[in-house]
């Protein structure tokens, strides 16, 4: 796969910011086995993407994966890059990029499963981005140059970028989160606070500014702040699984343990250039014919499918078409065991069933399931409950 096709002069787009993601999981370097040589060759990589020079920013990555081939970093920083490049290839050859964008995030985790960059990654392929600010040019421009500083390690430098960008633009809480990190990177927990503090005011759907914030609580030994922080974070944005994995973590520190819903739901609906509705169901589900499983996944499916084609004027939302979808699949299911007496094998789906019983079907959705469509269902939620967040995850103990 070459980058001759992407226009060198065209700005990275940066849905995430590596240079900060890879300096905030410096502690998990010894587990993703990233030494002093890899994570300098990931540096000089993010420099090139800073530079435009894409092509070699690939190689060095890939060169990284050589050097370190059981550290995830080298793979997932490849995986964010790819996906980058996808945006700007000939459309036709788009879907190719984010299938290798999509291999390469899958391959770092199976090196390390809590790989921030390929969590990202995965949850920028599946969903859209968290709706913040859009920068005006200036602030952009100002925060790239940061960015190519922060990569350097060059941290005085990148903060009075990223200042310069946040008085550029004042909305932009981006500009503070990064600032923020800068103070991060030196220890300098107080100012680094003060900062992530500043966005999250500014901005409180940064979820990133969130999950900063509670990793200087934190490292300050204000766990209690620190864990509230994570709940903010949560509710900010639910799909961003690193600010699951570090509540549990933890947690876990607390005798407070929590554990996966790990649901894989093994059915998607595409619709057709004729507008008709198609289920599609995983290879790995359609294996599992005459089972409750299958039966389950088959009536999500086709519930979702029947729904959207009826609702023509489009007057339903994505989050009441999947909330009443999980409503008639559940109602099937119990059927089944009435008329069988067996439940699914998945525990997954057992959990689901569990929760409906016990009236929290919707939160389960928006909180363990969570798109972006789902934002107005999950804000009017979170005014109706302002500690919903906290209040279900002590009740149920689990995450996504």
């Amino acid at each position: 796969m070459g980058v001759s096709l992407i226009n060198p002069t065209m700005p990275s787009l940066r849905f995430l910011s590596l240079a900060v993601l890879l300096a905030l999981a410096a502690p998990a370097f010894a587990q993703n086995q990233c030494g002093d040589a890899c994570m300098g060759m990931l540096r000089e990589a993010h420099a090139l993407e800073n530079q435009g020079k894409y092509q070699e920013a690939l190689d060095k990555y890939r060169a990284a994966e050589k050097a370190e081939p059981l550290a995830s970093f080298p793979f997932s920083s490849e995986a964010a890059l790819i996906l980058t490049l996808s945006a700007r290839v000939k459309p036709e050859l788009a879907e190719e990029w984010r299938k290798a964008a999509r291999a390469q995030a899958n391959r770092a985790l199976k090196l390390w499963p809590d790989d921030p960059i390929a969590l990202e990654t995965l949850r920028l392929l599946d969903d859209a981005p968290t709706p913040l600010h859009a920068p005006n040019p200036q602030a952009a421009s100002l925060l790239a140059e940061g960015e190519l500083q922060f990569s350097q390690a060059h941290y005085p430098e990148a903060l009075r970028k990223y200042q310069a960008a946040a008085q550029a633009d004042p909305a932009y809480s981006v500009a503070w989160v990064n600032a923020g990190d800068c103070y991060f990177a030196q220890k300098d927990w107080a100012h680094a606070e003060a900062m992530f503090r500043r966005a999250v005011e500014i901005e409180p759907r940064n979820s990133q500014g969130w999950r900063y914030l509670a990793d200087t609580l934190a490292a300050q030994g204000k766990l209690a702040a620190a864990e509230a922080a994570l709940y903010s974070a949560i509710a900010a944005d639910p799909s961003q699984r690193p600010n699951w994995n570090k509540l549990a973590s933890l947690r876990a520190h607390q005798g407070k343990p929590l554990k996966p819903l790990a649901l894989r739901r093994g059915v998607r609906v595409s619709q057709g250039a004729d507008g008709k509705y198609t289920v599609n169901l995983d290879e790995w589900a359609a294996k599992q014919a005459d089972t409750p499983d299958f039966a389950m996944r088959v009536m999500l499916g086709a519930d979702e499918a029947k729904l959207r084609s009826d609702d023509k004027a489009g007057t339903k939302s994505a989050y009441e078409i999947e909330l009443q979808a999980w409503r008639d699949t559940l109602k099937v299911a119990d059927e089944l065991k009435a008329g069988t007496g067996k439940d699914p094998a998945d525990p997954a789906l057992q959990r689901m069933q569990a929760l409906a019983r016990d009236g929290q079907l919707e939160p389960a959705i928006l909180l363990l399931q969570f798109r972006q469509a789902y934002r107005p269902a999950l804000e009017a939620w979170l005014g109706a409950n302002p500690d919903g967040v906290k209040t279900f995850v002590e009740r149920y103990g689990v995450t996504p």
